[in-house]
């Protein structure tokens, strides 16, 4: 099985950590492709960055080859999944949207961690486009730095989760975490450490899922919703 993991922006040190992050997921015998959507964003941290990315990120699926047998979409946003959805027939699935769908059999409300405060109406509004909104709690931040700038030390950014993660603990009903966005995936497992929570890491999470929708024949239905676009895709400019 050859699993196409595909970075919405263009930074290729993001590509790396997701592809490394889906290596470790997979199972025996499938292959992971990192693939870096050279044309998009450098980083998809506004509404403007998401629909920058979309265009581009849809041509390039479209043009690539080998096909993979799917798609993960390595972003926690919208930037387009529903129109590669449309444009493809082999199964598409976007990081948050798998991490979401996995916690729901397992807790009551979940809450989302994302990179900036900035980002928690732009992620609010994600998970009401996917369904979720009566699952999800609350979505909190924490402040990293844009990137290209100095990154806090692992550690830092581990005690800022961990503050956070324990006040969702005590302050709120919630009973699951999902980490929103590929700049904290990394720091799953040192966070499942310090929290009596179930972290949620999303690249993981699509992995797993869409091996399990390849092996069982699945795709996204091609009627209604994901129909194919009325128009050859190079009418649309």
């Amino acid at each position: 099985m050859r699993v196409l993991v595909a970075n919405p922006n263009a930074s290729e040190a993001i590509t790396e950590v997701c592809a490394k992050l889906a290596r470790a997921a997979a199972s025996p015998g499938t292959e992971v492709i990192g693939w870096t959507n050279r044309e998009g964003p450098p980083v998809i941290d506004s509404f403007y960055g998401d629909y920058s990315a979309g265009r581009p990120l849809v041509r390039a699926l479209v043009g690539f080859r080998p096909r993979p047998d799917a798609v993960v979409l390595a972003g926690f946003g919208n930037y387009g999944t529903a129109a590669a959805k449309e444009a493809l027939d082999i199964p598409v699935l976007g990081m948050a949207e798998a991490a979401m769908a996995l916690a729901a059999p397992f807790c009551h409300r979940f809450v989302i961690l994302t990179t900036s405060r900035r980002m928690v109406p732009y992620t609010e509004d994600l998970v009401a486009a996917l369904g979720f909104a009566d699952r999800c709690r609350a979505v909190r931040s924490i402040e990293l730095p844009p990137v290209g700038v100095d990154q806090p030390a692992g550690g830092r950014v581990v005690e800022a989760l961990t503050e956070v993660v324990h006040r969702i603990e005590t302050e709120s009903l919630a009973d699951l975490v999902i980490l929103g966005g590929s700049r904290l995936s990394p720091f799953a497992e040192r966070l499942r450490l310090y929290s009596r929570l179930p972290i949620l890491e999303p690249v993981a999470c699509a992995v797993q899922m869409v091996e399990a929708v390849v092996r069982l024949g699945l795709r996204q239905s091609k009627i209604g919703k994901y129909a194919p676009p009325p128009l050859p895709l190079a009418d649309y400019g």
